[in-house]
């Protein structure tokens, strides 16, 4: 809007007691709030005036041609309705842009606009009461024969997740917008459950179910419409939060987050459901120092979300409710007859006659299912093209099962898949309205068999025609760019780069990079430059590739441009790099310019580079030239201090004593503290303190307190004295907190107070923590406590740590606990494990225990082992045990190699199937090795397949390497083969190491890949 203004005509006075009207909330759909926000900011900036103004003053203009009554001017400016006419709404905004002082025509004009927007617009979602559960992907149930007239769905049992979920819905009900997630395996009953959760809603909800033309890009471009009262059904949330395109995902997840905190569009009620093999790496914090990938994601599910478990098998209590419904349901009784360990809802989703029609259906039939399960597990979408499927099954059917095809047999065998089961969708089921963008039907492979086919196919790598036919009929970039990825990671290279090309061709610029690597392996050095240089095009960003093709390509300046801009980067080591490879070429004198020119241009780390190759070849002159020009243009002591450390070494200590003590003389004291320290790990600490002298009288406070704890050390506590007096009056809180110690050691209470009470109202939490120590042991305890807490929110628990020492040993139990406890707020967790063990050395060992298992359920694990340890240490094998078990998998892992270190691997080998049990695959690792060293190969290598079912495919690779070092070169082979089939990236390369050992021309394997009988691929 054009401003011009003169400020309210009513001039700011309000006529007779009208409130202010309340902003109006919850409106929907969007079009509609962005009308009411323009009207209500309007009316905020023209001053607030009462409506009996507004309505008196429209009425006087006959330029209006709207006519609103005071009530309707109400409802035009606070209700989340379109409760007027056009007219009347654009004339209570002119009116307001007149008195605000704005362009009435621009305002005019643009509301007449929104108002038409918001009469078209159509709330995003279907009511509650209008709700098909099929439509909302609830499983269809099983039939009964001769029962044709039942109910959509199955009588429903409610289970302990249904509470869960049905106390979320209340509080949505209730006006709070909150997210649910339910996490179970397939046809567990998660969605069904959501669908009974719904009828808690009162009038007026409506359910959106983004899923059209994708699911991401449905919920991308609707979720800022979404508006109160309204449910997001995000069944299958994978789809969503971890979309091919991460950027999606992350666009996504962000989206659900603004709805669910921005409280004028609440309240909004999230349901999902997801699987756990994708709820664990959507939720679990990285390693430290690793890509943070799903913080977002993590925040939304976690944060403002509820994880609510859904069981596979129905409880004793559910069962019994079952019996007492299923004589109203024949379906019900049928599952509770026919289901195994209590998978009612699985018998109920048709899971039992589902899996037979797999296990028994013909050759052709079961090549298609295959190849759907290895697409969906590869990262293919749900909807499956026909002629993809026609193409990759071929590769599935043995040769006289080919010979025998006819020209329907996919007509027949599609017809055999997509035939219900007891009433469900069969194996493959068409996708209504959902084609490959040629015309051809696309097919969605049952939920339980993608499942099925996850853990079934895990180890097992596509034939040569399901990449063909990815490379020809895949349709999405991001669904070529997975699929291609799966095929590099199974050493099948040529598909990759297949794939990747066409992902680039059909857009994706992500794919530029690996499909430069591959072409570059295969001697394409043109084609994976011209890429490289696209990216950085694209991206702005230096990498280290584009550099090395640069040089290769006969391009030395460019080469050393990039590397230097590299730098610049954050890539320290590109210069260094380009040196060594100008090295191996034979080219020194191009590595020398590399380095000089990077010193020139203040690279720190090439100072320090070239400074030391010229030391190397003895020319000092030009090393020392180097440091001081490092000095003298960026500050950085490191070049000098490298330089320095190379002539200790070399046994020329006064070379390198002159170059610090210069350093020290230009107001740089690092090196001689350096070269001090390195004096005193080799016992020569006279020479040591002359050379922090030298950097004392430079100035270096550090250097002052690093003499004194040498004087101290030799005895001289009045030099000591003296020199943190000195640091002390150049404002060292250290030195104060060293001299507190010194009259505290020679007895001096009151000298000792006053200089912690300094050091601590200067800002030293040590002194602090200190004084809390002075305190309690003048009687002061409870101001004794305050300090060290004070010092602890500081930063600073070793206070807090004395005081629980003190109070145990006093037998005040509940203090020392109250103290830890203080402790463990303030980040240390260790509090409770030193508790622990004076409960321990005191005899108390239950309460040892306790406190440990308090001390791992903040995640302190430390603790754990450290009293596993103990136990085991003192015999007590059965106390080491129970407490490992209680801190789960990894502790039973640690414990049983305390056991095989002790001579024991039978016992090991016991817990290593133990914490097998409870999911550790390093377990499964460990028996592998085990059981290959104690002479039985076979199972070997049956704890090395369960290892690599379970994600952990290089357990084949391990397995190798040791059958290997045996001399049984066959099987080594065998095994690296299975790793790479499974998915290991770096089988390839053990691989071609291994054979390279016997023909030097598997040296190429790495370049050209792997084809299915294990031969190496011909160059392409």
């Amino acid at each position: 809007m054009t401003s011009h203004r003169s400020g309210p005509r009513h001039g700011g006075q309000r006529q007779g007691s009208q409130r202010r009207i309340p902003r109006p909330h919850g409106v929907a759909p969007a079009a509609l709030r962005e009308l009411k926000d323009c009207v209500y900011r309007l009316y905020a900036e023209a001053g607030t005036p009462p409506v009996a103004h507004i309505a008196s003053e429209i009425e006087k203009d006959d330029s209006f041609r709207g006519s609103p009554s005071k009530d309707t001017v109400h409802r035009i400016i606070g209700s989340p309705d379109l409760l007027a006419g056009q007219e009347d709404v654009v004339a209570v905004a002119v009116l307001l842009a007149r008195e605000a002082g704005l362009d009435t025509r621009e305002v005019g004009e643009r509301v007449r606009r929104l108002w038409v927007d918001a009469q078209l617009a159509e709330h995003l979602g279907t009511p509650v009461r209008d709700l098909d559960p099929l439509a909302l992907e609830v499983h269809q149930a099983i039939s009964v024969p001769g029962q044709e007239t039942l109910p959509e769905l199955p009588l429903y049992v409610e289970r302990d997740h249904d509470a869960a979920l049905s106390e979320v819905v209340s509080r949505a009900a209730a006006g709070e917008s909150v997210l649910a997630t339910l996490v179970g395996e397939s046809s567990t009953g998660k969605t069904r459950s959501c669908w009974e959760a719904l009828r808690g809603l009162p009038e007026g909800w409506r359910v959106w179910h983004p899923f059209d033309p994708t699911r991401p890009e449905a919920a991308l471009v609707h979720l800022a419409e979404v508006g109160p009262r309204t449910v997001i059904w995000l069944n299958e949330a994978q789809h969503y939060l971890l979309a091919p395109d991460p950027r999606v995902a992350e666009r996504v997840t962000s989206a659900l987050r603004t709805a669910l905190t921005e409280p004028r569009r609440g309240p909004v009620l999230v349901l999902a459901t997801v699987w756990p093999r994708y709820w664990d790496p959507l939720t679990t914090p990285p390693a430290p120092g690793a890509e943070d990938r799903y913080e977002q994601q993590r925040t939304l599910l976690t944060d403002l979300g509820r994880r609510i478990p859904v069981p596979k098998a129905f409880t004793e209590r559910d069962l019994h409710q079952a019996e007492r419904k299923a004589a109203a349901d024949p379906r019900l009784a049928s599952a509770l007859k026919g289901a195994s360990d209590g998978e009612i809802t699985q018998f109920l989703a048709g899971v039992p006659e589902l899996l037979s029609r797999y296990a028994c259906a013909p050759h052709q039939a079961k090549a298609l299912i295959h190849a759907a399960m290895d697409f969906r597990r590869l990262g293919h979408g749900p909807a499956l093209p026909r002629t993809l499927l026609a193409q990759a099954a071929e590769g599935y059917l043995a040769d006289h099962e080919l010979v025998c095809l006819d020209s329907d047999w996919l007509d027949r065998a599609l017809a055999f898949c997509g035939t219900p089961c007891n009433g469900v969708p069969g194996p493959l089921t068409p996708i209504p309205g959902r084609s490959n963008g040629t015309g051809g039907t696309a097919y969605r492979l049952a939920d339980y068999l993608e499942q099925q086919g996850r853990v079934d196919r895990r180890l097992l790598c596509p034939p040569v025609s399901f990449w063909e036919a990815a490379a020809r009929h895949c349709g999405g970039s991001d669904e070529c760019a997975a699929l291609a990825r799966a095929a590099g990671s199974r050493g099948r290279l040529r598909a990759a780069a297949a794939l990747y090309r066409k992902a680039f061709e059909a857009g994706n610029t992500d794919v530029r990079a690996p499909l430069a690597e591959l072409l570059e392996g295969t001697g394409r050095l043109a084609e994976a430059k011209e890429l490289y240089e696209a990216e950085m095009k694209a991206d702005g960003w230096a990498r280290w590739e584009l550099i090395r093709l640069r040089e290769m390509a006969g391009e030395p300046a460019g080469a050393e441009w990039l590397a230097h801009l590299a730098a610049e980067q954050g890539l320290t080591s590109a210069l260094s790099r380009l040196a060594q490879l100008r090295v191996k070429a034979g080219d020194t004198l191009g590595a020398e310019t590399v380095i000089r020119n990077s010193a020139a241009r203040g690279q720190v780390g090439t100072f320090a580079e070239l400074a030391r190759s010229r030391e190397g070849v003895g020319d000092r002159a030009a090393a020392e030239l180097v440091v001081f020009s490092a000095l003298d243009a960026s500050g950085s002591t490191y070049a000098l201090s490298e330089v320095a450390r190379i002539r200790e070494r070399s046994g020329d200590g006064g070379a390198a004593e002159q170059l610090v003590r210069a350093a020290a003389l230009r107001g740089r004291t690092r090196p001689a503290i350096l070269l001090a320290w390195m004096r005193q790990r080799t016992g020569t600490d006279p020479s040591a303190a002359g050379l922090l002298e030298a950097a004392a009288r430079a100035g270096s406070v550090f250097a002052l307190t690093e003499l004194a704890r040498l004087r101290k050390k030799a005895g001289d506590s009045a030099a000591a004295e003296r020199l943190l007096h000195e640091a002390a009056a150049k404002s060292s809180l250290f030195a104060l907190t060293e001299l507190a110690r010194l009259r505290e050691k020679a007895g001096d209470a009151d000298g000792a107070l006053r200089y912690y009470r300094t050091a601590a109202a200067k800002g030293s939490t040590e002194a602090l923590a200190h004084l809390a120590l002075l305190r309690e042991g003048a009687g002061a305890s409870e101001e004794a406590e305050r300090m060290a807490c004070a010092a602890a929110d500081a930063g600073s628990t070793f206070a807090l740590l004395e005081l629980v020492w003190l109070r145990e040993k006093s037998e005040d139990r509940r203090g020392a606990e109250r103290l830890a406890d203080t402790a463990v707020g303030a980040g240390n967790t260790g509090a409770l494990t030193l508790l622990a063990r004076l409960r321990e050395d005191a005899g108390d060992s239950a309460g040892a225990e306790r406190l440990v298992l308090r001390a791992a359920r903040t995640g302190y694990l430390l603790a754990l082992d450290d009293f596993v340890l103990r136990r085991e240490k003192a015999g007590d094998a059965e106390g080491a045990e129970r407490m490992a078990l209680a801190g789960g998998d990894q502790s039973v892992v640690r414990l049983a190699r305390l056991r095989e270190a002790a001579g024991d691997p039978a016992d090991a080998e016991r817990l290593y199937r133990c914490a097998a049990s409870l999911g550790s695959t390093e377990a499964l690792l460990n028996l592998a090795r085990l059981s290959e060293e104690a002479g039985r190969p076979e199972a070997a290598e049956e704890f090395a397949r369960s290892a690599a079912q379970a994600g952990q495919a290089e357990a084949f690779s391990e397995l190798a390497h040791a059958r290997a070092r045996r001399g049984l070169f066959q099987d080594a082979d065998r095994l690296h083969l299975a790793a790479a089939d499974a998915g290991h990236g770096k089988a390839l390369a053990h691989l071609a190491e291994l054979r390279t050992s016997w023909d030097p021309v598997w040296a190429d394997l790495p370049r050209y890949g792997l084809l299915d009988n294990g031969e190496m691929a011909r160059p392409w």
